[in-house]
């Protein structure tokens, strides 16, 4: 189902070179800055993308202003998660009554293991008497 948006924005921080920004984090790892878009930090507010090309201007000044991309959404789709959700909510089920079954099934056999010693301790109680 397609249902069309107005005001929907985007945006992304592409360097003079043509790179497109990419948030690591506290103590991350790899480039900040990618050629793919995909892999590309994507803001939904102006104000930290704004940020973000202030900081990369005041800080590295002899690589010039980065560029403020804004992506306009037009259209959204929605996706049926249905069939999904309900084979993953089925296996769900069947491991958890198979785990249930294997926790029944230990329980049976430390039960008849804990019978068959103390029937062994009965019998040579009995043998020895009380006394």
């Amino acid at each position: 189902m397609a249902v069309n948006l107005d005001e929907l924005q985007f945006f992304a921080v592409r360097s003079k070179e043509g790179k497109w920004f990419r948030a690591k984090g506290y103590g991350g790892y790899g480039d900040t800055w990618v050629d793919e878009l995909k892999r590309a930090r994507v803001y939904n507010r102006i104000g930290p993308a704004r940020a973000t090309v202030s900081y990369f201007a005041n800080t590295f000044p002899k690589y010039g202003i980065p560029d403020l991309v804004m992506f306009k959404c037009t259209e959204m789709v929605v996706l049926d998660e249905t069939v999904r959700v309900k084979k993953q909510k089925q296996a769900k089920d069947l491991a958890k009554k198979k785990q249930e079954l294997q926790h029944r099934q230990h329980r049976y056999d430390e039960a008849k293991t804990n019978l068959e010693k103390a029937k062994k301790e009965m019998k040579e109680i009995e043998e020895t008497g009380l006394e």
